[in-house]
Order: C-alpha cells, then structure tokens, then sequence
C-alpha cells in the first residue's frame, strides 16, 4: 500500500547543533494539538457542559466534532508557500516551488483552502451531507493566532500545487475516519445551529489558541519524521 502523500509534509521545525533541521511531520502535529483539545473539552468538564448548553447539542458530540476540527487547523500549511520556508529538511518531503512565495499567513491558507475545496468536495462525495453548516468550525479553528483569517487571498494555485491539494484531501478523509468513526453529523444540518454557534465562538476560538500552543510544546509533543499510522500515533503518542 502506498505511503499517503500527507507525509511528505512538515509541521515544525528546529534547528540542532547536531543534526541540522529537524521536523515533525504536519499530520502529527495537527493530532497532537487535537488530543489537547480532546482533554481541554472534556465532555464532563463546566467548560464543555456550558458550551454544549449554548449550543444546544451533546457534550460528547461537541468534543468529537470540535477534536476533528482542532485537526485542521493548520490544514495550510500543505500549501508548498509555507513548505518552502524550510529547504533543508528531509530527502523525503515535498520539494519546494520557487514561484510560490509565502505572502499569506497559513491560517488564511487554510481557510480558504477549505472553502474553495473542500466544502464542495465533501458535499460530492457524500451528498446527504451537503447541507452541512461546517465553514464557521472551520473559521474558528484556523483563527488559531488569535485573529480570523481572511477570507480571500487570490488564486489557490499562487499558494498551492495540485499535489498539496490532494495531500489536505488525504489528511481529511484520514482525520475523519480516525475521528469521527459512527458520528452523527445531523445536527451540522441545522441552520440554526450557525446562529448559536456565533455567539460561542470566540470561546470555541480561545479553546483552539490554547491548544494549539500547548501541542506545539516540544516538552510533551516529540518530533517525530517517521511516518507510522495516523491511529498509532494517536493513540500512543497523541494522546499520552
């Protein structure tokens, strides 16, 4: 079985007097900081509880969907832009593009990635899903530097090559399928919930700050290049 094209990407680096520039690959990083969340919304936890009251929707429910949410939230740095701020990394990850200069921060990548892409690509695969109220999640955790990113940034193809397309594609069917095994996605039907969610989500917002800060901490989240299973890593890294 092919190895999926998400691993050939990197998430953090760091210079070491030893080794040079060392990385961790950008699906695990994504995790770790979605298992931070996982543990920050507790379902019985006053946070979770009131947030699901204002949303009117499960605590479980929450946790999981926002858990899969917080593992997007640096869905643009598979833009080859941002990859191409470090050149000296691995022999197996994606080749910088010299035409493509890194001009917008990657959460507005992301963002937008998502809602010229992916949202009317989910609703193709899966058209029962197609009413799903999912850009306002997806806003939220990509505002994860503490500002919303901006909603237009140009042409994606100034920022992204078709192979980073299909890497972000991989990753969120993989993410989706690690995360939200049996999930019930009808109330993402509800056009109401939009309007709750509104109110909520600069909370939702700070939730994703804090969890991206603290899974980008190198003393609990070790680099790690080695491409294992999304579920191994989770669940024997991530989590942990």
């Amino acid at each position: 079985m092919a190895e999926a094209l998400h691993y050939k990407y990197w998430g953090k680096a760091r210079r070491d007097n030893e080794d040079g520039a060392v990385c961790h690959l950008l699906p695990y990083h994504c995790l770790d900081v979605a298992a931070v969340g996982y543990f920050l919304l507790a379902p019985g936890s006053r946070r979770c509880k009131q947030l699901a009251h204002q949303l009117k929707v499960d605590p479980h429910w929450l946790r999981d969907f926002f858990v899969f949410c917080l593992s997007l939230h640096d869905l643009g740095k598979f833009s080859r832009a941002f990859q191409g701020l470090q050149k000296d990394l691995l022999d197996g990850l994606v080749k910088p593009n010299a035409r493509m200069r890194y001009n917008k921060r990657h959460d507005s990548l992301g963002f937008c990635l998502w809602s010229e892409n992916f949202r009317s690509s989910l609703a193709a695969n899966s058209p029962e899903r197609s009413s799903m109220q999912m850009e306002l999640w997806i806003e939220i955790v990509t505002g994860h530097h503490g500002q919303p990113p901006l909603k237009t940034i140009g042409r994606l193809a100034d920022y992204f090559m078709s192979e980073d397309i299909e890497a972000a594609s991989q990753f969120i069917q993989d993410a989706m399928d690690l995360l939200l095994n049996d999930f019930d996605f009808g109330p993402l039907q509800e056009k109401t919930l939009k309007k709750r969610l509104k109110k909520v989500s600069w909370q939702l917002a700070g939730i994703a700050v804090l969890a991206d800060w603290l899974g980008s901490n190198q003393d609990y989240f070790d680099y790690c290049n080695q491409p294992d299973p999304l579920n191994e890593y989770w669940q024997t890294k991530a989590l942990p």
